[in-house]
């Protein structure tokens, strides 16, 4: 004779009743809070960029200044001798005073748009954060130009912020997708426009 074993029903635990309901509240919460977002500020454009200022008078006031600045650096551009793979000392330091020339107006630039007077404390934060990175960039062309002087023939490169070249970050200030549209201020690409060898 064979024994039939029977299963004993599974125990039932006690019901969780109020922490369904408190997770369902959260998540409901949280649905609630990006619909929001998305439909107040993504859909509508509203959202400002981390370095967007609330006066938009300071990109009005700066976007001549820079493009004339940028004017004054295009008149530095000379390559009619080409590239140069083996330059002599005196070449290098040539290339460094024009390098250096044309800092000193991107410099001057830097000084004028600063300057201009923006309405909110957090404005002048973000215009604070946006000269600090741009005087690193005015750093490693100074840098760069010593270089040469000392007859070192280096490539130009740019200190490292936030994981990338420094221009990154006053990129998007000046032009990023919600930056404050002077894409005139953006800082010279390498040293583009600075070229007389």
């Amino acid at each position: 004779m064979t024994a039939t074993l029977e299963s004993s029903p599974t125990p039932t635990r006690p019901g969780r009743t109020w922490v369904k309901v408190i997770l369902g509240v959260l998540c409901a919460l949280m649905a609630a809070m990006w619909i929001y977002y998305f439909v107040t500020y993504v859909r509508h454009g509203d959202d400002p960029g981390i370095y967007q200022l609330e006066d938009t008078s300071w990109s009005a006031t700066a976007g001549p200044i820079c493009q004339a600045a940028q004017d004054q650096r295009a008149q530095l551009e000379d390559t009619t001798e080409g590239y140069i793979e083996n330059p002599t000392l005196e070449q290098m330091i040539q290339r460094a005073d024009i390098v250096d020339e044309a800092t000193d107006i991107v410099e001057q630039m830097l000084d004028d748009i600063v300057a201009i007077p923006v309405a909110t404390d957090r404005d002048r934060e973000l215009l604070a954060i946006f000269e600090e990175n741009y005087r690193i960039i005015l750093e490693d062309r100074r840098r760069y130009t010593a270089s040469l002087r000392n007859g070192e023939l280096v490539s130009y490169t740019e200190t490292v912020v936030a994981g990338g070249p420094v221009t990154n970050v006053v990129a998007d200030f000046t032009a990023g997708v919600k930056g404050n549209e002077v894409p005139e201020c953006t800082p010279p690409g390498e040293l583009g426009g600075d070229i007389r060898t």
